[in-house]
């Protein structure tokens, strides 16, 4: 598998979303990633509040190692907004909603414009 090969995949909040792509990356390579409600926004923030709230065996980690999945929050006010991806490389594969696809970026840049990065796996 090539992380590559979802970079421009067709984002779509309902059909395919940061989660839905976490967990087929992972799928791809083998891991079983637990499926979490995120059909409304609010329900991802809810799902990822304070990391996950349920994590359904998912283990928070400190180091990233390939394929774990990256909690990426900014801060709007006094919530977080929470997104998803997967880390591979020094990148991370996520689903961009101003490009409205996938796409890879140095963990470098995530951490800029995150406040929030927490790694599971």
């Amino acid at each position: 598998m090539n992380i590559n090969d979802y970079t421009g995949r067709r984002y779509d909040f309902r059909r395919y979303n940061c989660w839905h792509h976490v967990r087929a990356v992972r799928a791809d390579v083998g891991i079983d990633t637990p499926a979490f409600d995120v059909a409304a926004p609010s329900g991802a923030d809810a799902m990822f509040t304070e990391g996950f709230r349920d994590s359904r065996g998912l283990v928070r980690v400190y180091e990233p190692q390939d394929f774990d999945a990256v909690l990426m929050g900014e801060r709007h006010g006094s919530r977080i907004l929470w997104h998803s991806g997967v880390y591979y490389g020094g990148y991370v594969s996520h689903c961009e909603l101003a490009a409205r696809q996938v796409k890879l970026e140095a963990l470098a840049d995530i951490r800029a414009r995150f406040q929030e990065i927490q790694f599971w796996r």
